[in-house]
């Protein structure tokens, strides 16, 4: 038996349904469009703010190299005593100078400064120069030149700076500068990681990029273009670009109005069906009411029937009510959602929810870790902290931590110390510890089936603890086609759709790193389907001192009715913080940047301080040197995201008295503050 919908029950949903898709459309390509001209505002802003930097900065170079000109004219040349050391003051100062010379009338060059490096130049004449007739045309109408970015006859290249200098009633030479701008321009784009630059001399040669840019990526209207003129006698000509860093960055934007469109599908939809179910509603009780007249008049059978007709009129009503409230329900929910996602200070939609996932949160901060990792790496700015330990100790402790994860997949792991001479070295235990700790998540992630044997051997040479460790795995092998990529960046094993292992690529190329910072040694050896053995060596320094024994946390610690004071503009991490010291039996208070953390400090009495560096206002670096101008005793410490040395060296200068690094575990936090809040 088919079921056939009447028409004119179709039309009015059907209707309702087209109608807030034509809403919806137009509301998705609004904030399409919105999204573009904000974009396009961005780099409009950034534009105009980094070009006049950079022009700033340019200009306050040619005026210092002036200067120097005009101590020349004024004191007739006397000042030419001290022309050296005004070069060597010059070139400390302004990074944008690479050295500074003095050529005179005839075209040769007599000083440089620096001498060492730029020994080829002195002597040399410039009247066979190609850029000879340039310089004589500025010397003629006594203006500063400014060249293209040219090569150097002692290497290199650079943009040259020529001012011209007359005393004693003629020309005596000029002062000639080597300019390039990449370690003041790099400084005045510091934050600008959203963004790529490039600049241009007037022969279309690029002297300065910033992130890579890649201006053919973008159209038109997504590019920040701005000429200088930077010669006005040559017509010379500067031109900057500015860009987005990314070039999905426009779609990456579109992604929430993505949502917003698929949301407002779903509200189209159901509102279409509400409208169905109720005049399907309305349509029954009609004919309810029709038969319903008919059965009054009519005999005992027909009330049968009529009683037939009011169950079936009853099961309607109860089915449309039911359909009513499930479609109202997971509708309240979506609307909860948008609620939640309008007060989320994210572009994603889905980000926010990643996040609180436990899971997908942990795996996300393993790789932000790593990517730190590297950033520090590959930027030099890595440390390694002076340790006592040993490391055949360390290796079975980390072994003793994967253990339980390695026999939960049913597999074995073996630990053969070769030789242990009990002997304790200084270096950094932590960066030892993360070389260990991924090879053996590596091989217990690609191992479904036999273990891991893992093998220790040590050896004494002079001073030195030599170490070899080898990891072999039964696992599923690397190709030999990758073998030999295997320590590079986001090289995976098994990659595409039809991948079986979850990972970035990152882990081994870390550790590669570590241990050729730590002038150590890693090689690969593995066959396809039959397993891999990564063995290490590493050299470290022996000590005959002993290693400090961590306190054990203990559950005793009390810091009940202690007054704390969080400073933070940023609610979710207020949130979270007060939720932990609540569990404690803290005294919680929040203030929202420095300046009303130095008036509620003035104010109030606290034990102890929680001090964020970045804020509005008032920067935490700021607040902490007003309140010690008062309070010297008061324990303030940082606590921040920001992982750089400088700013956990910038904690110390202004007077903070710890700095804690986030995210950080409940009982980390409990241990570290058992240090300052003692009750007296």
């Amino acid at each position: 038996m088919s079921f056939k919908i009447p028409k004119k029950e179709i039309i009015y949903p059907f209707s309702a349904f087209v109608l807030l898709m034509i809403v919806v459309v137009a509301l998705w390509k609004n904030s399409l469009e919105s999204n573009r001209q904000l974009l396009k505002k961005d780099i409009e802003v950034n534009g105009q703010i980094q070009s006049q930097g950079f022009l700033s900065s340019g200009q306050k170079s040619i005026i210092v190299l002036e200067n120097l000109m005009e101590r020349l004219e004024m004191t007739n040349g006397d000042y030419f005593e001290y022309w050296e050391e005004d070069a060597r003051l010059i070139l400390k100062e302004d990074q944008s100078f690479k050295f500074v010379e003095w050529i005179d009338s005839s075209l040769v060059v007599q000083r440089i400064v620096p001498h060492k490096g730029n020994e080829a130049i002195v002597g040399r004449s410039l009247s066979n120069h190609p850029r000879r007739d340039e310089w004589l045309r500025h010397v003629r109408d006594s203006t500063t030149n400014l060249t293209s970015w040219i090569p150097l006859i002692q290497g290199g290249h650079s943009i040259l700076l020529d001012v011209p200098v007359f005393f004693g009633g003629k020309f005596q030479g000029t002062i000639t500068a080597g300019m390039d701008f990449t370690t003041t321009f790099d400084m005045l784009s510091a934050g600008m990681d959203d963004y790529s630059i490039e600049i241009k001399d007037d022969k279309g040669t690029t002297f300065y990029k910033l992130n890579d840019p890649s201006p053919s990526d973008f159209s038109d209207d997504l590019v920040y273009v701005r000429s200088y003129e930077v010669d006005e006698d040559d017509k010379q000509v500067w031109t900057f670009y500015l860009m987005p860093r990314n070039k999905d960055v426009l779609a990456e934007r579109n992604k929430s109005s993505s949502s917003i469109l698929m949301f407002g599908i779903l509200i189209s939809l159901l509102m279409s069906l509400l409208t169905y179910f109720y005049q399907s509603s309305r349509n029954e009780n009609t004919r309810f009411r029709e038969l319903n007249i008919k059965l009054r008049v009519a005999n005992r059978s027909l009330r049968e029937e009529r009683t037939k007709a009011e169950k079936a009129s009853k099961a309607k009503t109860e089915f449309v009510s039911n359909m009513s409230h499930e479609i109202r329900t997971p509708l309240n929910a979506i609307m909860g959602f948008i609620e939640v996602l309008k007060e989320s200070k994210i572009d994603s939609s889905l980000h926010e929810y990643l996040s609180l996932m436990d899971v997908s949160s942990k795996k996300l901060l393993l790789l932000v870790n790593d990517i730190l990792e590297i950033d520090k790496i590959e930027s030099g700015q890595i440390s390694f902290k002076k340790d006592i330990f040993s490391p055949a100790d360390e290796l079975q402790n980390i072994i003793s931590i994967y253990r339980p994860s390695i026999e939960a997949k049913g597999l074995y792991a073996n630990l053969d110390i070769v030789s242990d001479s009990k002997t304790h070295v200084i270096a950094d235990i932590g960066k030892f510890g993360q070389i260990l700790t991924n090879l053996l998540r590596n091989a217990l992630k690609f191992t479904d089936q036999g273990g891991i044997d893992i093998t220790y051997e040590e050896t004494i040479q002079n001073s030195d603890l030599n170490i070899t460790i080898g990891i072999r795995d039964t696992g599923i092998g690397i190709p030999k086609s990758k073998l030999k990529t295997i320590f590079d960046r986001f090289t995976q094993i098994d990659s595409g759709i039809t991948k079986r292992h979850e990972g970035s690529g990152l882990g081994l190329y870390i550790t590669y790193l570590l241990i050729e910072l730590l002038e150590g040694h890693i090689e690969v050896d593995s066959t396809e389907n039959v397993g891999t053995e990564f063995k290490i060596s590493l050299r470290f320094p022996i000590t005959e001192m002993q290693p400090e024994v961590d306190a054990p946390i203990s559950d005793s610690i009390d810091l009940t009715g202690f007054k704390v004071l969080i400073v933070d503009d940023n609610k979710v991490n207020v949130v979270v913080l007060k939720k932990t010291l609540d569990a404690f039996g803290i005294n919680t208070y929040w203030v929202g940047n420095g300046k009303e953390a130095v008036k509620a400090v003035a104010e109030n009495q606290y034990d102890l301080v929680f001090m964020d560096i970045h804020m509005p206002e008032m920067d935490g670096f700021e607040a902490t040197e007003e309140i010690r101008k008062t309070q010297k005793d008061l324990v303030i410490i940082g606590f921040s995201a920001d992982v750089t040395k400088e700013t956990i060296q910038g904690a110390k200068e202004v007077g903070m008295n710890d700095y804690f690094t986030k995210p950080i575990t409940f009982d980390k936090l409990r241990q570290n503050l058992s240090k300052y809040l003692v009750r007296v």
